[in-house]
């Protein structure tokens, strides 16, 4: 159940990968321009990772069940009179013989984010890093992550966390506590508790808690969400609501409410979303502040989520 929470949400677990639903290419019809450029990024896109990815081929190389996925989203906000863009571009990158045969990974997923934080204001530097257990069992785990960040110049991290999965009822949760280090921060760590339930056939419920604190900032952020999601149609459109209290040490920073309608459009592997909301800061006396979001979402290869 949580799996499917997620996928609606588009919220994953820190240090989880987006899990596929459905392959683009299989269900495209045909529109002949739109279809070539799609075709053509798609296919360079993932010979070039193929490429890489044979130099550490052993004796035996091994085949990718999936495409890589390079993930293109538009977002456009506007905000007090200032309109904001900002290009995101994320890959999920297939290299089976690089990770067999030295333990590594390469990707741009932002690490250790606040729940409910802006997509906007989020950064997606390339990381290329090991990733491993430490220890599993049960319902335990403790994993670490060691590698090195490209944003604005090489930047080192290190990360070790816990995770534990329990169910109770109709409830599915996940409490998390990490310890990071990197250029930026220094030493910090991220507590996380996340609550799913499935209301209804095609309604969701989500719960999350956390704190995350840094060496380079001095003090406790936090943040509660709680985020109710309808899936109007599964794989093509639905609708999500949330609120959220953002807070910095032991006051309230931030008040926030946000009401999300994402559709597919045109073709199976592009995405429209329509985000108004409302904010109440600090810094602004907490006088409203209503906002909106306009963002394009492009998947060449892989696996389109919603």
């Amino acid at each position: 159940m949580a799996a499917g929470l997620a996928a609606i949400a588009a919220a994953p677990l820190a240090g989880q990968q987006e899990p596929p639903i459905q392959s683009a290419a299989a269900v495209v019809s045909p529109a002949p321009w739109i279809d070539r450029v799609y075709d053509r990024i798609t296919r360079f896109f993932n010979a070039r990772v193929r490429a890489v990815d044979s130099y550490f081929a052993q004796h035996e190389p091994v085949e990718a069940e999936e495409e890589s996925q390079l993930r293109v989203r538009l977002w456009l906000q506007r905000e007090d009179g200032r309109l904001d863009f900002k290009p995101v571009v994320s890959t999920n990158l297939q290299m089976p013989n690089l990770e067999r045969r030295l333990d590594l990974y390469v990707e741009n997923i932002t690490q250790n984010l606040l729940p409910g934080s802006d997509p906007v204001e989020s950064d997606t530097p390339v990381r290329v890093g090991a990733r491993g257990d430490l220890f599993r069992g049960g319902r335990w785990a403790v994993t670490r992550d060691l590698g090195v960040g490209f944003s604005h110049g090489v930047k080192f991290y290190a990360q070790v966390a816990g995770h534990y999965r329990w169910y109770w009822g109709h409830w599915e949760g996940v409490a998390s506590q990490s310890v990071f280090w990197n250029r930026d921060d220094d030493l910090g760590g991220l507590s996380r508790l996340v609550l799913d339930r499935k209301l209804a056939p095609d309604w969701y419920l989500r719960l999350q808690s956390a704190a995350r604190y840094t060496q380079d900032s001095g003090y406790w952020r936090t943040s509660q969400v709680v985020k109710v999601a309808w899936v109007l149609e599964e794989q093509r459109h639905y609708l999500l609501a949330s609120a959220a209290v953002f807070g910095k040490s032991r006051l309230a920073d931030e008040y926030r409410s946000e009401f999300t309608y994402r559709t597919r459009m045109w073709r199976p592997w592009m995405y429209a979303e329509l985000t108004p909301y409302l904010s109440f800061r600090r810094d602004n006396g907490f006088a409203s502040s209503p906002g909106v979001r306009v963002g394009l979402d492009l998947f060449f290869g892989g696996t389109p989520r919603l």
